[in-house]
């Protein structure tokens, strides 16, 4: 009897764990002195760090993300705490058998991801929460005491489409964190393929993107049990659902509060006027690629987008609407993703995603002053977004 109990408590135990299959304590680097941007990158399954000279790129280093060692977990989008102290990055969990188009396998998660809390000197872990399927955009409140995380589960869209469930049984939601105690406070589902987010200049309403039913939601965030005030079509003619015209996928809200909408299917940029309660038609902007996520300078006067299939950056004159157009390198950037100033607004770094697979993402430079091209840096397979970082203390 006694060697039945013995053999029963051994086959409980934890197995030990074979050397290298843990994260080690890490050091504060070197670089972490610098002005850096930090990448995440979905299939090197680390956040790059790249410094911020246009005319100099250069690759700093990596640091690994995620809870296992040895799985590909797709760390995705990043943001900055106000104090630049930590980095909220999402895990996403639907790497494997990525594919393609602008996220490959995006949407195709069956298992819940997390919102990370990073050291922001070595993207050591600070804490984690759980979020939900297929995590995609992350915002943080300007006092950082929120942070938003939307979720483009394109599986449940699919499955309620298929069996014709009640419509809101295909929605993605919207997780609101509490990033002190990094607890989740609540998930209400919003609209199809929720991802693009913003936060209005005061930080009570939340823009999300709805990219499979043409729609932009409004959301009231003054409390921490959201509510959907409108979904609105971003064009006069939306798709049906599943079958978008316009595809509204990044946005950016403007200092004046205007929406400013980037569509991947219509290839423009569309603006949604908190005073008008409604998109502006008077305010459409061609692009002539798949717009993606974008960034103004200038107070507000002057938007910065990118756009994929043909690798450029558009400048829009936020008052007259006048475009100019900077050509992206083909042997410096391939899938533009998106593009973040440095707060001086001298500089703007591009990421480029790559191929997925054998051509490598990039972090190219743009001299913001002059409109031209600076240098850029291979920074692993697939990244997509950055965060502007200060020296660390």
């Amino acid at each position: 009897m006694r060697w039945l109990l013995a053999l029963g408590l051994a086959a409980c135990a934890n197995p030990p764990i074979p050397a290298g299959t843990s994260w080690p304590t890490r050091d504060i680097p070197s670089w972490a002195a610098e002005t850096r941007f930090a990448v995440t990158v979905n299939l090197s399954d680390v956040v790059a760090f790249v410094g911020t000279d246009p005319a100099h790129a250069t690759h700093f280093g990596d640091e690994p993300v995620g809870d296992v060692p040895v799985e590909l977990e797709g760390p995705h989008h990043i943001a900055a705490s106000p104090d630049k102290n930590f980095l909220y990055v999402n895990l996403s969990n639907y790497v494997p058998g990525t594919g393609s188009g602008p996220h490959g396998s995006h949407g195709t998660g069956t298992v819940p991801g997390s919102l990370l809390k990073l050291d922001a000197r070595n993207a050591a872990l600070v804490a984690e929460v759980l979020v939900d399927r297929n995590p995609g955009d992350v915002v943080v409140s300007r006092d950082g005491s929120r942070a938003y995380v939307s979720h483009y589960d394109l599986l449940r869209l699919q499955n309620q489409l298929t069996v014709g469930d009640p419509p809101e049984s295909g929605w993605s939601g919207i997780a609101v964190v509490d990033t002190d105690k990094m607890t989740r406070l609540a998930l209400p589902m919003v609209c199809p393929t929720a991802h693009g987010l913003g936060l209005s200049p005061d930080g009570k309403t939340l823009y999300v993107t709805c990219s499979l039913s043409d729609e932009l939601a409004i959301v009231d965030v003054s409390t921490d049990q959201p509510k959907v005030l409108a979904k609105l079509p971003v064009g006069p003619s939306p798709g049906p659902l599943g079958n978008p015209v316009y595809m509204p996928y990044a946005l950016t809200v403007a200092p004046d509060g205007n929406v400013w909408v980037s569509d991947n299917g219509s290839g423009d940029v569309r603006v949604y006027s908190p005073t008008l309660g409604a998109m502006d038609p008077a305010k459409v902007y061609p692009v002539g690629g798949v717009a993606m996520f974008g960034a103004f300078t200038d107070g507000g006067n002057t938007y910065w987008v990118p756009h994929q299939g043909d690798d450029k950056v558009t400048r829009i004159d936020a008052a007259t609407g006048q475009m100019a157009v900077i050509a992206l390198p083909k042997d410096g950037c391939l899938n533009a993703h998106a593009l973040v100033p440095t707060p001086d607004e001298k500089a703007a770094v591009v990421i480029c995603e790559g191929d997925h697979r054998l051509i490598p993402g990039t972090a190219l430079f743009l001299d913001l002053g002059a409109s031209s091209v600076g240098g850029s840096v291979p920074i692993g397979i697939f990244p997509d977004g950055a965060a502007w970082l200060p020296p660390a203390k």
